[in-house]
């Protein structure tokens, strides 16, 4: 199977993390693993996605408080990485309310430490909706996340 760190993410969160499991319990952790191995994925692959959610938890701790009418520029390895696509959809998120500026540096972070070349912007659209699950007292923002992936368009007849 030819996959990467992202798509043992959506398939981890689709099949485990939805369901509200605890993934600091060694032997839930060890069934997920089984479960990951039999879906196909490597174990490389697996391990790099485990070692993604643990940084997951540790950049939050380190995140410096946000103001929230600063304005985020992109430099660096950040520009290599996300493409002016995927810069203007974080935009967009944190304009219409989904993101906060803690949210946004948590996902940029995150995105950063993906060993992955490609980041799309349906891969940034996972990446934040897995994100926002993972934060507390975001239920609004995930909700609005989770509607602007899978509800369709609204057709307005004029």
């Amino acid at each position: 199977m030819n996959e990467n760190i992202i798509d043992v993410l959506v398939y981890l969160f689709e099949n485990y993390m939805s369901e509200h499991v605890n993934l600091k319990e060694q032997n839930t952790l060890n069934h997920i693993y089984h479960g990951l191995e039999e879906a196909g994925f490597a174990k490389p692959t697996i391990d790099e996605a485990f070692d993604w959610l643990t940084a997951l938890g540790e950049n939050q701790a380190q995140l410096k408080p946000q103001s929230n009418d600063a304005i985020r520029i992109y430099q660096g390895l950040e520009s290599e990485k996300l493409d002016d696509e995927c810069i203007d959809f974080i935009t967009y998120l944190e304009g219409s309310g989904i993101l906060t500026p803690h949210t946004r540096e948590l996902l940029i972070n995150s995105l950063l430490h993906l060993n992955a070349d490609n980041i799309d912007v349906d891969d940034l659209q996972w990446l934040a909706l897995i994100i926002l699950f993972t934060q507390p007292e975001q239920e609004q923002a995930f909700a609005s996340m989770e509607s602007l992936m899978f509800d369709p368009p609204v057709d307005h007849e004029h």
